[in-house]
């Protein structure tokens, strides 16, 4: 299996997770490639042509996620052969994979070459056994789907560290999260809450957080991370962001809100409590198991 990376963490932890859930069904070598070894991958897709894995065996599965990945994952299928599985809403009309995951929320068509995700795929899992005392705070930034009023979200933030409902708190941003954003994060330190700044995590802590925490809270910009904290099978608040525009990502949060998946900070403040998990998302399961069935039904299981 090939994986290409673009060095984004959302992009990552989405292939990441499909990735891992075929190892868990299928017998798998993975080999990870860096976009930038398909130099001009448009050119190179055109012309038949892959430098990149020149020394690896032909793969089966080619699997990547973000715009910069759309043409090395091409590329390498023309020129290798292998099956292209693409995670998110390309630019090119699905056809040009052989499939695309694409989240309900960007209204893909389903068909042969397209099947619709709840949320994007990720690599959290359900951990099992108790959990600890501490809330998760995850903070992101402006996008061209969310405005950013600092001051807005600065307050909602202050009503969940100085109320006296949640008495741990870790809070963490975003690369998208700006630096005056991140200052105003770092005060809110105290007994009882703590920030660890994206920049001082590794790939693999937000995972880990979302395994033993008791429940998350999220700013409505980030739909990655709505969807990983759903995935994780806690209950979910979210931070209202204000929409730049109306769309499908700006209506996300509100939808989940009125489908009863996750409770909105003034929901939280008329109740005193988050809503109860429902069943953890498994969309990454469900895609691996998709993926065996379709083609590698007959390969060696998973050790």
């Amino acid at each position: 299996m090939w994986r290409f990376r673009d060095g984004k963490a959302g992009h990552e932890r989405q292939t990441a997770g499909l990735v891992q859930a075929l190892g868990r069904l299928r017998a798998t070598e993975v080999h990870d490639l860096p976009v930038a070894a398909i130099r001009h991958a448009a050119w190179a897709w055109l012309g038949g042509r892959c430098e990149a894995g020149r020394d690896l065996p032909d793969p089966d599965v080619i699997v990547g996620a973000g715009r910069g990945c759309e043409f090395p994952l091409l590329a390498a299928r023309r020129a290798r052969g292998g099956r292209s599985i693409y995670l998110m809403q390309p630019r090119l009309p699905c056809g040009f994979f052989d499939l695309c995951f694409v989240p309900h929320h960007d209204a893909p068509r389903a068909g042969p070459h397209c099947e619709p995700t709840e949320g994007v795929l990720n690599d959290v899992e359900p951990a099992p056994g108790p959990r600890g005392t501490t809330t998760l705070v995850l903070v992101g930034g402006p996008s061209r789907h969310h405005a950013w009023d600092e001051d807005a979200i600065l307050k909602q933030l202050g009503s969940i560290v100085f109320g006296s409902r949640e008495r741990e708190l870790l809070i963490t941003d975003s690369r998208r999260t700006p630096a005056s954003t991140r200052s105003a994060l770092a005060s809110f330190v105290r007994p009882g809450v703590r920030y660890v700044p994206f920049a001082g995590t590794g790939p693999e802590w937000l995972r880990a957080q979302l395994a033993v925490v008791r429940a998350a809270w999220v700013t409505a910009d980030s739909a990655s991370m709505i969807f990983e904290a759903l995935t994780a099978g806690i209950p979910v608040g979210v931070i209202a962001v204000a929409a730049q525009r109306d769309d499908r990502i700006s209506r996300l949060a509100p939808a989940l809100a009125a489908a009863g998946r996750v409770t909105t900070l003034d929901g939280w403040l008329a109740s005193g409590r988050l809503a109860a998990a429902g069943p953890p998302l498994a969309e990454a399961a469900r895609a691996a198991a998709l993926v065996v069935a379709r083609w590698f039904s007959d390969y060696d299981a998973a050790p």
